[in-house]
């Protein structure tokens, strides 16, 4: 099967994750996109976990109310030739297979963009959109990506990385050591996204406010020295191990001097969601610059930013080498979107990678002429490709071990 024609696509949405919402919307955008050359199958992950289908779920309006109005469960089972199943609702109706021929994962943050769920629709048998499972983890890891990333020649801020179990116990030695990395760091959550829970301290108070805050929401925090006069910029890479590589246009996104916050990547340009599928055709309409004027969110097309990003062009060559790098590096199959600081002597150092960007980064691949339906035509034809490779690999192999332990070898 290729994605010329026409199949059953699923688009999982939603997750356990504090980027729940703006998952709900790309998820939106997406099954706006695809269904119109595809039959769409949407799949919302509830905050608690639950499993949810149903057309109601191309409505932004299903998501009023929890559970979405209108939707049913189904189940993913392990072992199963038809994974995902709405289990009957009665004792004389039987269980309903859904047909899905490729999973879109548009989770972003926990539950999704870490690779969890990758791994279950591997186990599953589903080809997906964005493998694989590694990269994923890796790329989510703010320090495991930092380590991976130097490790392939890319310049990144020096970090340290810090345990909640150490900041249960001395609160002051954590603080103390934070403030090794300078008097003014930025303090993150090491495995969310979207800049939940990023927080600048200048002073005592601010990092002791900052670390709080951090491991509330996370296990793990790093903190940075804070890139002082930093430019930020933004590349998107499209393409998978031994296929082509596709770079987008680099972005200058704007935001304030701290940096870019949660509502300066989606509440400064789109006001809300309504219509079928979260207007996603008004978002690609919206060029990625600002957001339709239509009471439809573009979700994180709405953010302000300038493209092309006003930048000579030997720093556009550079930042799109090093994003082509950091690809190759993290062996993603799929797009990822790469942050860079540019900084005052020109060096650029690698942010920060996003497997699962906000709206795929559809408006950065505009700029090099390739329109989000077609960007999404070239996912699902990444992930029918990965499927078939991984399914010309080996995987089991005749052994003896089991009849010696048996005695009978």
């Amino acid at each position: 099967m290729t994605p010329e024609q026409r199949m059953h696509v699923a688009v999982v949405f939603g997750g356990p994750s504090v980027e729940h919402d703006v998952s709900i919307i790309t998820g939106q955008q997406v099954l706006a996109i695809l269904g119109e050359r595809h039959d769409v199958v949407p799949i919302y992950v509830a905050k608690d976990g639950r499993w949810w289908t149903g057309e109601s779920l191309l409505t932004i309006q299903a998501f009023a109310s929890d559970p979405p109005a209108g939707a049913r469960p189904i189940e993913l089972r392990l072992g199963s030739p038809t994974p995902l199943v709405a289990p009957s609702s009665g004792r004389f109706k039987r269980d309903e297979p859904l047909r899905v021929d490729v999973v879109v994962n548009a989770i972003h943050g926990t539950g999704g963009e870490d690779g969890s769920l990758l791994g279950a629709l591997e186990l599953a048998g589903l080809p997906y959109v964005g493998r694989g499972v590694a990269a994923s983890a890796v790329a989510m890891d703010k320090h495991l990506a930092k380590v991976v990333l130097r490790d392939a020649g890319l310049e990144v801020l020096p970090h340290a990385r810090f345990e909640r179990d150490a900041w249960e116990q001395d609160p002051d030695a954590v603080q103390r050591a934070a403030r090794e990395q300078g008097a003014d760091v930025i303090v993150k959550p090491a495995t969310l996204g979207s800049s939940v829970g990023v927080g600048r301290a200048r002073t005592d108070e601010e990092l002791q406010d900052a670390l709080e805050l951090a491991f509330e929401l996370d296990r793990q925090v790093i903190v940075e020295p804070f890139a002082a006069g930093a430019q930020e910029m933004n590349v998107a890479v499209l393409g998978r191990p031994g296929g082509e590589y596709v770079v987008s246009e680099v972005e200058q996104p704007l935001g304030g001097d701290d940096g870019l916050s949660f509502d300066d990547k989606y509440l400064r340009g789109g006001k809300g969601a309504g219509g079928k599928a979260g207007g996603a055709k008004g978002a690609a309409a919206t060029g990625g610059t600002k957001a339709a004027g239509d009471g439809k969110s573009s979700g994180m097309a709405g953010q302000d930013r300038l493209i092309p990003a006003p930048i000579e062009p030997e720093l556009r060559d550079r930042l799109r080498a090093a994003a082509e790098q950091a690809h190759r590096a993290l062996r993603i199959a799929g797009v990822t979107r790469y942050d860079f600081f540019v900084l005052e002597d020109g060096r650029i150092l690698l942010n920060e990678p996003n497997t699962v960007p906000g709206s795929f980064a559809f408006y950065l691949f505009e700029h090099v002429g390739i329109a989000f339906p077609e960007l999404l035509e070239r996912l699902v034809g990444i992930a029918v490709a990965e499927a078939q490779e991984e399914r010309s690999t080996t995987r089991y192999f005749a052994s003896a071990l089991i009849d010696m332990h048996l005695g009978r070898a």
